[in-house]
């Protein structure tokens, strides 16, 4: 029958029987039929080898090789895509995954707010405590909501890079409005003395230029958790009237007890951009006084765990052994408390397989979160880390793009270009990375990764001139860059970064 049927490109399976080209038999076992199909049934999924072992040969121990030599035929009898790709992607020490939809050309980039959905803004609120020092609490008010927001798929929420653009800065509602591709605008103000807050808060119909609903908020600290939620359910039911009540119970994020604890919390985030190593501790010490506070608290610990992970990074360097096992603890620990929170799941993805070397486990984490909060941009761009270090190119591009849409105009958008490029880098097509890695030194002039695969790109392509000359601006505002260095990041990842590590040798790196 037509429903039991598989359609991809030119190609019809009927499971079990037989694959057609545009009508035409193709000529396949039935041990590479029966793979097809198992890819075709994944969705784009990946289907681990294990998976593929166990539906292809049950009951039988048979050497992985055996799949090496279906897949090739299947590649031989598939061809290529009509862009030159192939059908069949291979994820290296994981699996394979069939790419069924159109690959995105360097031009393409899936729209903010995607498919007819209402869309919001969070504007920055106003600090009207009257001391620069307290602005981390409005911003961090303001995170906490577009995170809350962000959680509900019905509709869009825009990111707090792209909001925060308009921090400062006078202009009319209908031009934000358009700027952002949003309909609905929510703005507020924040006033803190000691203990007492005041928080005002409206929702405006940017279209009509309607104030839909206002509200404001007296108290102390430690009630502030509830307000943030009658705000998120008052949105929520002004912009999806048709959404439950019960999945906004469902959906709503476990507040910390102790306000302290969450002041520590929001101290921390802003470290979480820099390139100075010496950040991440700092961010640590927040943190870790956070979780002393409310020991469950699991977004502070997922964090902790990420800080760690971030800073043998940016300082290239190798965490120690007890660094690395209070990572992982820190990370299981975010879990046991948090898994049902998307950015939780994402971060502790990273920390498994960058830090634990679990790539699986941690790819597929990173594929909950995913799913869970696709209209996230910390989730999007770990799912793209984790992709890149270990699992689909293909994927870790989607997934960069996909954050780069949520906030172009975000100061941190660099690491969602540079992204790209990295992925372009290790599919091998040089020159796309080099245009997309272009746009993210317009963006961000100084940070080292950029570098890395700039001149390892033109080190591939012959032009080691170019090559030369980007090694010696890295070096110039990175002195530390070594191939020890590099290294030390290569370790997260499988076999891939040997081709940076080739480009830079090339290039004159020691």
């Amino acid at each position: 029958m037509d429903e039991a049927q598989h359609r991809f490109g030119p190609f019809v399976l009927t499971p079990g029987r037989e694959l057609r080209r545009d009508g035409q038999p193709v000529a396949l076992g039935p041990k590479a039929l029966m793979m097809l199909e198992t890819m075709l049934e994944a969705e784009g999924e990946i289907v681990t080898k294990a998976e593929m072992l166990e539906r292809v040969w049950p009951g039988v121990t048979v050497e992985e090789g055996n799949i090496t030599v279906q897949i090739a035929a299947l590649r031989k009898e598939l061809g290529s895509r009509p862009g030159g790709e192939e059908w069949i992607v291979t994820v290296p020490r994981v699996g394979y995954r069939l790419v069924r939809g159109p690959v995105p050309t360097p031009a393409e980039a899936p729209p903010a707010d995607a498919g007819g959905k209402p869309s919001v803004a969070v504007l920055p609120f106003v600090n009207l405590s009257g001391d620069a020092t307290r602005d981390y609490f409005a911003d961090g008010l303001v995170e906490d909501l577009i995170t809350a927001l962000s959680r509900f798929k019905s509709f869009a929420v825009v990111s707090r890079y792209s909001s925060f653009a308009y921090r400062n800065r006078a202009a009319d509602i209908r031009q934000v409005a358009r700027e952002l591709g949003v309909r609905y605008l929510l703005e507020g103000s924040v006033r803190l003395s000691g203990e007492r807050v005041r928080v005002t808060v409206q929702l405006v119909d940017a279209v009509s230029g309607t104030h839909l609903w206002a509200s404001s908020f007296d108290g102390e600290m430690g009630q502030i958790f509830e307000f943030q939620d009658k705000i998120t359910e008052s949105v929520v039911g002004l912009v999806e009237p048709q959404l439950r009540r019960a999945e906004i119970e469902r959906t709503r994020r476990r507040w910390p007890d102790n306000p302290q604890a969450y002041d520590h919390f929001l101290r921390a985030l802003p470290y979480f951009t820099s390139r100075d190593p010496a950040d991440y501790l700092t961010a640590l010490e927040h943190l870790e006084r956070a979780i002393g506070l409310e020991p469950d608290y699991s977004a502070a610990l997922a964090y902790a765990s990420w800080s760690l992970a971030r800073h043998g990074t940016v300082a290239l360097t190798l965490l120690t052994p007890e660094r690395a096992a209070h990572c992982l603890a820190l990370a299981r620990q975010a879990l046991h408390y948090g898994d049902d929170d998307p950015v939780v799941l994402a971060i502790c993805s990273h920390s498994l397989l960058s830090i634990g070397r679990m790539r699986a486990e941690g790819l597929a984490m990173s594929d909950r979160a995913l799913a869970a909060n696709p209209h996230n941009v910390i989730v999007q761009v770990l799912g793209g880390i984790c992709n890149m270090l270990a699992g689909d190119p293909q994927k870790a591009e989607a997934c960069y793009r996909r954050a780069y849409a949520l906030s172009p105009g975000a100061p941190e958008a660099y690491e969602s270009l540079a992204g790209i490029g990295f992925a372009r880098f290790f599919m091998r097509d040089f020159e796309g990375a080099l245009v997309w890695l272009g746009r993210s030194r317009a963006t961000q002039v100084d940070w080292p990764p950029t570098y890395w695969i700039q001149t390892a790109a033109y080190a591939h392509l012959g032009r080691l001139d170019e090559a030369r000359a980007t090694l010696a601006r890295l070096q110039g505002f990175a002195p530390y860059t070594s191939i020890a260095g590099v290294e030390t990041v290569a370790q997260r990842s499988d076999e891939r970064f040997e081709l940076i590590i080739d480009g830079l040798r090339k290039a004159g790196l020691t």
